[in-house]
């Protein structure tokens, strides 16, 4: 659930077009939203900007006027920049370390789920779903006072929950899912 991330916690809004009782296209834009994120207060990320786009389209597979099935295919975008006091990182072999740091981290994406959509009374609707996807991590550092650190006093941060990446590109393997209610607003 893209509340409660604990890194980009966000409020989703998105709007699901039928062209065809069958095809579901599906455009949502998310925006920075901390209130529920549990452990901002132990992020030491200063001046930080994110949003999240997603596109998705969906094959129904009818059952009944109360429950539909579907398959769909979805790709996502997340752009984030943040700045932090000081801190570590790995350069290949080596680590380095830094006065100040300007850091961008883009995360983009694809999934594939299976999903089921329940209606809740008239216009209500609940929507679950499961799949796998791929991610690329794009990390960047803009230091100030970069230099090789020194192992006493330059210790790697150990609050995972508050861990930048070290900066280049990492693809990998994530689950996709999604937990959402719906509004039909046209019939």
């Amino acid at each position: 659930m893209t509340l409660l991330d604990p890194s980009t916690s966000a409020l989703m809004l998105g709007l699901e077009f039928r062209p065809v009782p069958r095809i579901g296209l599906e455009i949502d834009y998310g925006f920075k939203f901390t209130p529920l994120q549990l452990f901002y207060w132990n992020q030491s990320k200063a001046n930080i900007r994110y949003q999240k786009f997603k596109l998705e389209g969906r094959y129904y597979i009818p059952r009944s006027e109360r429950q539909q099935w579907y398959v769909a295919a979805e790709a996502f975008y997340v752009p984030q920049s943040y700045d932090l006091k000081s801190g570590t990182y790995e350069r290949g072999d080596e680590r380095r370390a830094y006065d100040q740091a300007h850091i961008e981290r883009n995360v983009r994406g694809a999934a594939l789920k299976a999903g089921m959509m329940r209606r809740l009374g008239q216009r209500f609707w609940l929507d679950m779903a499961l799949g796998l996807g791929v991610r690329q991590r794009e990390v960047r550092y803009q230091t100030l006072n970069d230099r090789t650190a020194n192992p006493i006093f330059d210790a790697p941060n150990q609050n995972f929950l508050a861990a930048t990446p070290d900066p280049g590109n990492k693809t990998r393997l994530a689950p996709a899912g999604a937990f959402r209610i719906g509004y039909t607003l046209l019939k």
